[in-house]
């Protein structure tokens, strides 16, 4: 009975904790949300060792400095750092909010921090909202939670006559004649390029705003100086003429500039500069008319959204499936967007009606996580693909990389390498099938039949075959090393008669020790080529090695066909053992073996193997030469790679590894950042 009654209260307790986490405030329509898990955040470090850390030391000084308090520890500021905090997006035609959810252990603390004259908050019950001071942004808060959000209203919504007309606002323009145009009913404009059509909260009509004035420039000058040669004109004869002061364009400055330069080069000012100084000051009053209409109108729908969230109900994030499916207990950050596709029509709201035209069509939610350890940095991130997508790539990426490959990989002096391998065949076959998807509703429907048409050519003029016998598909680039040489350059200089002379000058520059290797079956093209440029003298050719014969080039680059490889680097050393049968295979470490073999992508930066490689005189002297060689001598590993599709998700991971002597990666990466603040 006992044990049962631990098991019911330990579900209780998992169950309320889970009810008091924020996420459930966060709306099921939100494009974007980043989580800080708090609670892993400070496992790693105590609160105690944050504090005495130089980034927490800096950031309780700035604090305490900029509010003029004294600040000793983080848990002054009455934050909860044991439960997540939140920030999320939500996107409309009309407006995009801002938000930050924050758990709150202490709100007295917290109001110490906004404790001033200039801010001041209101309160109802337990709950605070305190406006800041330009009108952008909302506070709200309680004894748990804190709330802000900033609102931006959408300038293509006002665009569309029958909306603007809705909330009345008017579309001003400036014209360079005596008229104003303050137009509701302006051109419409496509903008439901967004992830919804409306505001999350109904809107409310615009409230009633004070004119804006707007200081008119004087007119002193006008009546005491008169211009030469001005004729009296009537007020049309003056719109045609002030066309010829000065062509305004959307931002007006051209005019400005040329008002300013008539005044100053004929000594006054002429009727048609105060007919159009007039134009441009009614223009200015109503355009600042407008525009506060908008920030108020900005102000009445962050108002209503922020009460919702605080205080309403409605359907959460917690159901959206693709979110929860991203989800990890162990990460300490996480970031979730819910679909490519959006994050185009978001930052290409220019482009109209091509803005929902699904350039990323078949690319849905993205994700990323952050992950530390006792061994390692890790950041993992996702992207859903559509089933058709997915299945394609899945071709695509059915090859691993040719194991004689790592024959020629030295762990022990590799500064780096990369590797990526996918089947030839497969991608020239998918090819049409994803640019049609991608591109095919950008043209619109009425290009379906030029589009298949070109894929039709495409795969008829390809032999898919054929290509990848030729190109395999899998390659492998590694860095071995830095050598400083004595590079030639030619340059020029000049006599006292201006001819020019040719000079040839050297210079010590530092250059990578590389070798890249590809697979190839049929050769017959390749050997085309190399004949080719041997007659044409590009190409020389000592025992069986190539030699690239270009002047310009700053390095020597040899390459070689062997055991099906096409091998290309630039120490002949290297390549003259690779051809002997001499090269020292036996030097890859089983980490990079696995890394190598068992991915379609990787990649290695060893940054130890680079200590003491790049001359002083190129990383800003022997002081900074210094640091750099420190800061490398302290870091891991650095790695990439893809894993293998699961179902409709593609995914890759970032690893940072942490030398000994650290007790975890969130420390670690602490004294990096004060190693490089010193």
């Amino acid at each position: 009975m006992k044990k049962i009654l631990i098991a019911i209260s330990l579900f209780l307790s998992f169950n309320l904790a889970k009810a008091q986490d924020l996420v459930k405030k966060i709306p099921a329509n939100a494009f974007t949300v980043a989580t800080i898990k708090g609670d892993n955040v400070f496992k790693l470090m105590f609160v105690k060792d944050f504090n005495e850390s130089f980034v927490g030391k800096k950031l309780l000084t700035e604090t305490s400095k900029s509010l003029d308090k004294n600040f000793t520890s983080i848990e002054d500021f009455g934050i909860n750092l044991e439960k997540n905090m939140y920030y999320f997006n939500q996107l409309s035609d009309s407006i995009t909010y801002n938000c930050f959810l924050i758990p709150i252990k202490d709100a007295k603390k917290f109001e110490s921090l906004i404790d001033n004259k200039e801010k001041k908050f209101t309160q109802q019950g337990d709950t605070r909202t305190m406006v800041l001071p330009d009108s952008t942004s909302i506070i709200k808060w309680n004894n748990n939670m804190l709330y802000f959000v900033t609102g931006s209203i959408k300038g293509s919504f006002f665009a569309d006559s029958v909306k603007s007309a809705r909330y009345g606002i008017k579309d001003v323009r400036f014209q360079s004649d005596d008229t104003i145009v303050a137009d509701s009913a302006a051109v419409a404009v496509d903008s439901t390029y967004a992830t919804t059509d409306e505001p999350m909260v109904e809107a409310v009509e615009a409230p009633v705003v004070e004119k804006v004035k707007v200081q008119k420039k004087s007119t002193a000058k006008k009546n005491t100086k008169k211009t030469v040669g001005t004729k009296k004109t009537g007020k049309k004869k003056t719109a045609k003429k002030s066309k010829k002061v000065a062509k305004i364009d959307s931002d007006f400055e051209e005019t400005r500039e040329a008002r300013e330069f008539a005044l100053d080069t004929a000594g006054g000012m002429t009727p048609v500069h105060g007919i159009v100084d007039e134009q441009y000051d009614t223009y200015q009053q109503e355009r600042l008319e407008q525009d506060a209409k908008k920030k108020r109108l900005a102000f009445t729908w962050m108002t209503a959204q922020a009460d919702q969230i605080f205080n309403g109900t409605y359907e959460s994030i917690e159901n959206n499936k693709s979110y929860t499916a991203s989800l990890d207990n162990k990460a300490i950050a996480e970031l979730w967007v819910s679909s490519l596709q959006d994050v185009y029509n978001s930052i290409a709201p220019e482009f109209g009606t091509y803005g929902k035209a699904g350039l990323m069509k078949g690319y849905g939610a993205l994700n990323a996580k952050l992950f530390m350890d006792d061994k390692s940095f890790r950041i993992s991130t996702g992207l859903e693909l559509a089933q058709e997508q997915a299945d394609a790539y899945k071709k695509i990426m059915n090859r691993k990389l040719n194991k004689n490959f790592l024959k020629y990989v030295n762990s022990e002096k590799a500064l780096g390498f990369m590797s990526y391998s996918i089947d030839t065949k497969a991608y020239l076959e998918e090819f049409p099938k994803l640019l049609k998807q991608t591109y095919g509703s950008f043209l619109g429907a009425k290009m379906d039949e030029e589009i298949d048409l070109g894929a039709e050519l495409f795969s008829l003029l390809l032999d898919e075959e054929a290509v990848s016998n030729v190109i395999k598909g899998d390659a492998l680039f590694v860095i071995n090393g830095l050598n400083t040489k004595d590079v030639t350059y030619t340059t020029y200089e000049y006599d006292d008669d201006y001819k020019q002379k040719e000079i040839v000058k050297t210079k010590k520059e530092t250059l990578p020790d590389f070798l890249f290797m590809f697979s190839s079956e049929d050769h017959r093209l390749i050997n085309k080529l190399i004949k080719y440029g041997v007659n044409k003298n590009y190409v020389s050719v000592e025992n069986n090695i190539y030699k690239i014969l270009e002047k310009k080039s700053p390095i020597d680059i040899y390459f070689m066909i062997k055991d099906g490889i096409v091998f290309f680097g630039n120490s002949l050393t290297e390549m003259q053992g690779i051809s002997n049968n001499q090269y020292n295979s036996n030097k890859l470490s089983k980490l990079h073996k696995q890394l190598l073999s068992k991915n379609n992508f990787s990649f290695l930066f060893n940054a130890k193997n680079l200590v003491g490689k790049v001359p002083d005189s190129e990383i800003g002297g022997e002081e900074t030469a210094k640091k750099f060689n420190s800061t490398l001598e302290k870091m891991g590993n650095v790695y990439m790679k893809s894993n293998p599709i699961k179902g409709r998700l593609v995914s890759a991971d970032i690893s940072a590894e942490i030398p000994n002597g650290h007790e975890n990666a969130l420390k670690y990466l602490f004294s990096l950042i004060e190693n490089a603040a010193k």
